[in-house]
């Protein structure tokens, strides 16, 4: 589509726990385990925060059902998911982005959408079911009809992990998150897939 598409698929080592509870471009952070995390380790456009907890409440973590790293982590707060969500805050106003997720984080997904004016959009989504041996990722995505999404705050129910996602995707163009099939609500197209463990493993900005 000619316009930038930026992936974030937060590496290939660990990083946990990140007890600043923030993750961006400048971050500079040596966890209790893992790889130290340099400025230009996270792609730049987006922090990526949750409230600070204890034990690994925020993690760059590994395997399970992705490829690689992802974002998640497995300490929730007391008081429930919701307490301990993640918030992705773009730099700039953006037009749309996505993820992939797993069952890591339940069986539903809640995420509210924050705008530059107007009401937050807010809906809950099932996460695709997936045994071990075969495991699938759900693909979430957003368009808006303005470039004038300002950040999504999401929780899963599990009770074990709040959040837990990989290849977050983003762009000011309606073409951020191109995948096949779409609803609309509103002037927010959402877009979801059911897909096997992707190989695409996307750092840097591309074409589309």
């Amino acid at each position: 589509m000619g316009v930038p598409l930026y992936v974030e698929d937060f590496g290939n080592s660990i990083a946990y726990p990140i007890t600043t509870g923030t993750l961006n471009s400048q971050t500079s952070f040596t966890p209790q385990t893992g790889s130290t995390i340099t400025p230009g380790k996270i792609l730049p456009g987006v922090t990526y925060s949750t409230p600070i907890g204890t034990g690994n409440f925020f993690n760059i973590d590994e395997g399970l059902y992705f490829t690689g790293a992802f974002l998640d982590n497995s300490s929730p707060s007391a008081s429930g998911n919701s307490h301990s969500a993640l918030t992705a805050t773009f730099d700039n106003a953006v037009k749309g982005f996505g993820f992939d997720t797993s069952p890591l984080m339940g069986t539903s997904l809640t995420i509210s959408i924050h705008f530059t004016s107007g009401t937050d959009y807010t809906n809950t989504f099932t996460i695709a079911s997936s045994p071990l041996t075969n495991p699938v990722l759900t693909y979430l995505g957003f368009i808006s009809s303005s470039t004038d999404i300002l950040s999504a705050t999401l929780y899963g129910n599990d009770s074990n992990r709040a959040f837990a996602i990989d290849n977050f995707t983003y762009s000011q163009s309606a073409a951020a998150v191109p995948e096949p099939s779409s609803i609309i609500s509103g002037g927010l197209a959402i877009l979801i897939g059911a897909v096997g463990v992707w190989s695409r493993r996307r750092r840097r900005s591309r074409e589309e």
